[in-house]
C-alpha cells in the first residue's frame, strides 16, 4: 500500500523547490441534452510566478449551422500557489464530494477550432465574448477515486508526470452564458488534480478516455506510453464499487490529412473476471499544442486534442470525454496505428 489521499489533499500544497513544479486541476463535462460540453484548468507554476489557465466550451449549432467552439487560454500572473489563477477560481466545499468551479471573463469564438494548430493567428483574428461560467462539481467520495492509494497513480501515470495525481468521475451543474447564449448544464466526465514537477512531453503518446452512464457507472482509462515506461490501466466505477482496470484493448478510427482527428473509438476494459464494453464518438475537437527541445535539441510539438464524447456502454448511452497526446511527427500524430 502507498500514500493514501487525505481530504486536504483536494487543497493546494507546500511548493517544491524544482523551477518547473506545478499543481494542476482539471474538469470536463459533456452534456448530451443541450449539447454543451467543456472544461476547466488551472496549471500553477509558482515558481515560474505564472499559471496556465485554461477554458474551453463546446457548443451546439444556432439555426442549424455546425457546433462551434469558445476557448481561451492565458498565461496568468500569480504570486502565490492558490485555487485561483486568472479569471478561474476553484471552491472545494467537500473533499472528493463537492467543488464548485467559476470562470468570468472573455473566449475567443472559433468556427473551426482547427485554428487552434496556429495559436497566434487565433488569438489575434478571432471575435471574443464575455463567459460567466459557474458550475458545482459532485463526484461520489474518496472510495470512488483512482488515485485514493497513490500506488495507484503509477499504474496510469509516466515518470516525468506528477510526483502525485488522482482523478474520478464527476457530474457538472450550472449555468454557461458565452455571450448572449445562456444554458443550464447537467453533464458529465472527469475530474483530475496533480501535483509535483511535470513534463509535459514525459510522454510520447497517451489516451486518457473518460464514459459515464450516471451516477452509479462509468469509466477512467489511460494508455500512456513514454520513453521508459508504458501503462494501460484506469478505473470502473459502478453501483459503489470500485475496480481497478487490469487491461482494455482499444481500437481508434482516425481521419485523413490534415487533422487526423479521432472519428470513433471502442474499447473493451477487464477487471478480474468481469468485462465491459464501450464505444465512443467525438463531437468536437479541440486541438493544443506543447513545444519544446527534444531530446536532440530540436524543437518538438506534442499535440493535444480534447474531445466531448458520446459513448454506448454496454448498450446504455453515456458522455464523457476523450484526451489524446501525440508527438507530431513530420505533421503527423505518432500513435496513429495504436
Amino acid at each position: 500500500m502507498g500514500e493514501l489521499l487525505r481530504p486536504e489533499d483536494e487543497g493546494v500544497h507546500d511548493v517544491g523547490p524544482e523551477s518547473n513544479w506545478n499543481e494542476s486541476r482539471y474538469i470536463d463535462f459533456f452534456d448530451t441534452e443541450t449539447g454543451v460540453g467543456g472544461w476547466l484548468r488551472i496549471g500553477n507554476r509558482p515558481n515560474e510566478g505564472r499559471a496556465e489557465m485554461s477554458v474551453a466550451i463546446n457548443l451546439p449549432g444556432e439555426d442549424g449551422r455546425p457546433r462551434t467552439t469558445a476557448f481561451y487560454f492565458e498565461r496568468a500572473v500569480i504570486e502565490a500557489n492558490t485555487l485561483t489563477s486568472g479569471n478561474q477560481s476553484w471552491d472545494v466545499v467537500e473533499p472528493f464530494q463537492e467543488t464548485a468551479v467559476h470562470y468570468h471573463g472573455p473566449l475567443m469564438l472559433l468556427d473551426d477550432p482547427w485554428v487552434l494548430t496556429e495559436p497566434g493567428v487565433a488569438f489575434k483574428t478571432a471575435p471574443r465574448a464575455t463567459a460567466h461560467i459557474n458550475l458545482k462539481v459532485t463526484s461520489f467520495g474518496l472510495g470512488s477515486v483512482m488515485g485514493q492509494d497513490q500506488d495507484q497513480h503509477h499504474l496510469i501515470f509516466l515518470p516525468g508526470q506528477a510526483n502525485y495525481h488522482y482523478q474520478h468521475l464527476c457530474r457538472c451543474e450550472g449555468t454557461v452564458k458565452v455571450g448572449d447564449r445562456v444554458f443550464q448544464v447537467n453533464g458529465v466526465g472527469g475530474k483530475d488534480h496533480s501535483w509535483g514537477p511535470r513534463n509535459w512531453h514525459a510522454k510520447i503518446y497517451l489516451r486518457w478516455l473518460i464514459g459515464m452512464v450516471d451516477d452509479d457507472f462509468g469509466f477512467l482509462l489511460t494508455r500512456a506510453v513514454g520513453p521508459t515506461k508504458k501503462t494501460r490501466s484506469g478505473c470502473v466505477w459502478q453501483d459503489g464499487e470500485f475496480f481497478i482496470v487490469d487491461d482494455f484493448e482499444m481500437h481508434n478510427t482516425y481521419a485523413d490529412a490534415p487533422n487526423y482527428e479521432l472519428l470513433g473509438t471502442e474499447v473493451t476494459i477487464r477487471s478480474g473476471a468481469r468485462v465491459w464494453h464501450a464505444t465512443g464518438t467525438p463531437q468536437d475537437w479541440v486541438p493544443l499544442r506543447h513545444r519544446q527541445p527534444g531530446p536532440d535539441g530540436k524543437e518538438a510539438t506534442l499535440r493535444i486534442v480534447k474531445s466531448p464524447t458520446a459513448w454506448v456502454i454496454d448498450g446504455r448511452p453515456g458522455a464523457g470525454m476523450c484526451e489524446f497526446h501525440d508527438l507530431m511527427v513530420d505533421g503527423v500524430p505518432i500513435a496513429l496505428d495504436d
